[in-house]
């Protein structure tokens, strides 16, 4: 009987996972982590990096503008704080570790066209 509720959740794992993929073929959008997305962030030539030492800690504020779209993010050593994207006045991305609960969510939907 294990063995085949075992069978039956796999084949339903990758059903989840196919329709995962066609639905972000359909709509042109991906799931990305907040981890990637601020790495992304960071590596971009583009980015302006401004650091600053408040109170003896070290904070990271990077800056991107691409096209129509700004990202923003803000980390105090490794520890993001926050990160925004926005695009075309609209909010895509807006995480803050302190409304969050520092908890970074498993994946959040993103334009594939902004990545």
């Amino acid at each position: 009987m294990d063995g085949i509720l075992r069978n039956l959740a796999d084949t339903f794992s990758h059903a989840v996972d196919y329709a995962k993929e066609k639905i972000s073929a359909i709509t042109g959008s991906t799931s990305v982590t907040i981890a990637e997305l601020s790495q992304h962030i960071i590596n971009q030539p583009e980015t302006i990096l401004i650091k600053k030492n408040l109170l003896g800690i070290p904070f990271s504020f990077y800056h991107l503008q691409k096209e129509d779209v700004t990202y923003y993010l803000e980390m105090r050593n490794s520890q993001i704080l926050q990160l925004d994207v926005q695009a075309h006045d609209h909010t895509i991305v807006s995480y803050r570790s302190y409304r969050d609960k520092s908890d970074l969510p498993a994946s959040v939907k993103f334009p594939k066209t902004l990545l």
